[in-house]
């Protein structure tokens, strides 16, 4: 396995789905050593004020990722005035938010009207299929022109070749001179997550187990580890 410090010079970022605050930031804690980010989500925290998210970011600075929605984009518990309040405190912070532009579009016009200065990552799911190359870079140039920091999509590989595609567009997207994560779920987008990492994703989804996965088709740490290590 490869060490802790090399997990962290390697982009791995630790899923967090907690119910309370303090498990929220005892999972951070107990990981700094082997993880580079931490991406939290924070629609599940039932004890959620709207200082927590700011607090955490002084904490730890440039290696959290915040999220303010549900799995497979199912329907949020924070109102979306609520979230916009947590999202206003981050504004000039060391942090990156995930907004998903299918879901979120709203809250992403407004940061933009009011000009909030928040760092993005502007992402698109798909949990059925992996769209067109076309339908792919309609949405891309979409969130370039929102102006992302980060460009994530992450689809359902419904065949092999799903899986191809996405890591070509990964390839187009870097060689364009973006930043971005371009990642494939189900067991035909398994490959993304190791060829990814390899030729240029931002970040790298690394649960410790496999029943903390936030998405279909993510490799624990360890396993990435291996892999990574067989590679070179």
């Amino acid at each position: 396995m490869l060490n802790s410090s090399s997990r962290v010079n390697n982009r791995y970022c630790l899923p967090i789905i907690k119910r309370t605050r303090s498990e929220v930031q005892a999972n951070i804690e107990s990981n700094l050593s082997k993880f580079r980010y931490f991406e939290v989500w924070f629609d599940y925290i039932e004890d959620l004020d709207s200082g927590f998210a700011a607090s955490l970011v002084g904490l730890y600075p440039h290696r959290l990722i915040m999220i303010f929605r549900r799995q497979n984009l199912e329907p949020m518990q924070i109102s979306s005035e609520e979230r916009f309040k947590i999202l206003s405190t981050l504004s000039r912070k060391q942090v990156l938010v995930d907004l998903d532009i299918s879901v979120q579009a709203e809250e992403i016009t407004r940061l933009q009207s009011e000009r909030m200065s928040l760092k993005t990552i502007l992402s698109y799911h798909n949990y059925a299929l992996t769209p067109s190359d076309t339908e792919l870079r309609s949405i891309t140039d979409r969130m370039e022109g929102w102006g992302a920091h980060i460009m994530k999509i992450a689809t359902h590989c419904s065949i092999q070749r799903d899986a191809l595609r996405l890591l070509s567009l990964l390839i187009d997207l870097r060689e364009d001179g973006h930043k971005s994560i371009v990642l494939g779920m189900g067991k035909h987008g398994v490959i993304t997550r190791v060829f990814g990492t390899v030729w240029g994703n931002e970040m790298a989804f690394a649960p410790i187990e496999a029943v903390s996965k936030s998405a279909p088709g993510q490799l624990t740490v360890d396993k990435l580890d291996s892999i990574m290590q067989a590679l070179g």
